[in-house]
């Protein structure tokens, strides 16, 4: 399943020099919501990644959020 994950330039350097996302790894099911959080938070960049189609539901947020409890890798090759 696609989901988008919204985060920061220092934090998006942070995953690129570490090779990862570190646990728990939330993201939005679709982009709208994931713009909405981008402009509520300031958080300017969304990441678009592939979660496992079973990625448990995060609760609240609208029943449209999913969580990884394990690290994301994440590389420069992705982006």
């Amino acid at each position: 399943m696609i989901v988008y994950h919204v985060t920061c330039i220092k934090k998006l350097n942070k995953y690129l020099k570490s090779g990862q996302i570190n646990a728990p790894v939330r993201a939005w099911e679709n982009i709208e919501q994931a713009q909405r959080m981008s402009i509520s938070t300031g958080r300017r960049i969304i990441l678009r990644l592939k979660f496992p189609d079973n990625a448990e539901k995060l609760d609240g947020h609208f029943n449209q959020a999913r969580v990884l409890k394990t690290p994301y890798k994440i590389s420069n090759s992705n982006y």
